[in-house]
């Protein structure tokens, strides 16, 4: 086939590539979103973008699976979209011609979520956003072609378009490599989800589609699929790590509240005591019905969680501690014997020593991490 006449099939069969705008009006439409509701126009911040549908690790790992797909439509600033539209048109137009409407969107679709996957197995923790993954998938996606089907394609404009498409990706990756903030995980996983599914797809131009050519299609699908399975169940064990870390950050709040609720509350119970306005019987009820029930709950909230976090131990042992002082203090109110009023003391002192001890732990390790 000569090259005029493979340049006329590819117009003849895709008049115009709408699917490339579509994709093109989606992207911007969403960055033009996110700067007329307070983000920055050359910067977005991440807040802003996790909030958007980012690829955040820790929450997509916990439920959040759509941002998978919906971070592939969002860009970090205004020469982060320019470099990707420009980038999706250049590359968009020739793939869209070169596999239809329908499989053109199925590649870039497939190629971002391989991307993603791609991102996540590599980096659970990772921040990441953009479409780049999937414009590398359309360039594998164009390597898919020429593998299938070489002898479909002029074999001067295969030489040329192989020749563009190695720059671009080898350039893009070195650059990601040199430069920090670029995902390069992304773009490795788009570029091997788009060769995968553009084998699949690959066709002659001038030839219908056959049943040898839908299942070679349903093939470099499940292969696709399988690739982006594996990365997530890779991905689980940190999935569980961040949901263990996240109930522990829980459980450390909840003690912190609890802490700060029912010390006010101790501390204005012994001010009204000495002041006369609370009878020993009053102040007895308040300990018995309310702060020692309360430091039992937190007891046995953290006796009942795994004990695989750095700070689980001492959070037990301060409740405990805080819990034997207020039972104490009650049996010293009861029978007026100051054995018991020390005992108390005692305990509320190894509560505070406890509590320091984590927080000069929390400020070595914060220090540490400093360089």
């Amino acid at each position: 086939m000569n090259e005029q006449h493979f340049i006329e099939l590819l117009y003849r069969n895709i008049t115009r590539p709408w699917v490339t705008l579509a994709l093109i009006v989606a992207n911007v439409a969403s960055f033009a979103w996110l700067v007329a509701h307070g983000g920055g126009l050359m910067n977005l911040d991440s807040q802003r973008l996790i909030a958007a549908g980012a690829l955040a690790g820790r929450i997509t790992l916990q439920g959040q699976w759509w941002r998978i797909l919906s971070a592939i439509f969002l860009h970090g600033g205004l020469l982060h979209i320019a470099i990707n539209m420009f980038a999706l048109w250049q590359v968009g137009v020739f793939v869209e011609r070169l596999f239809g409407h329908r499989n053109f969107l199925i590649v870039y679709l497939g190629a971002g979520l391989s991307g993603s996957f791609a991102s996540l197995w590599w980096k659970p923790t990772v921040l990441s956003v953009g479409a780049s993954g999937a414009i590398f998938g359309l360039y594998g996606a164009l390597f898919g072609f020429m593998l299938a089907e070489h002898a479909a394609m002029p074999r001067e404009l295969m030489r040329e378009l192989r020749s563009s498409a190695l720059t671009f990706v080898g350039f893009s990756l070195f650059a990601g490599f040199a430069m920090p903030g670029i995902d390069n995980a992304a773009h490795i996983g788009g570029l091997a989800g788009g060769l995968v599914l553009g084998a699949g797809f690959a066709r002659p131009l001038d030839r219908s589609e056959r049943l040898a050519d839908i299942l070679r299609a349903l093939v470099g699908l499940a292969v696709v699929g399988a690739l982006c399975a594996a990365a997530w169940f890779a991905v689980q064990p940190a999935a569980a790590a961040f949901r263990k870390a996240d109930e522990a950050t829980r459980s450390a709040r909840a003690l912190a509240f609890a802490d700060e609720t029912l010390t006010r509350r101790t501390t204005s119970l012994f001010e009204g005591f000495q002041r006369g306005e609370i009878s020993e019987d009053a102040a007895l009820s308040v300990i018995e019905h309310e702060l020692i029930p309360g430091w039992e709950e937190q007891v046995n909230s953290l006796a009942s969680q795994p004990a695989d976090s750095p700070v689980h131990d001492d959070l037990l042992h301060y409740a405990e501690a805080r819990r034997n002082a207020a039972v104490l203090l009650a049996r010293a109110i009861r029978t007026k014997d100051r054995h018991w009023l020390d005992q108390a003391i005692n305990w509320k002192l190894q509560a505070e020593n406890i509590l320091l001890t984590m927080q000069l732990r929390q400020a070595a390790a914060a220090q540490g991490g400093k360089h």
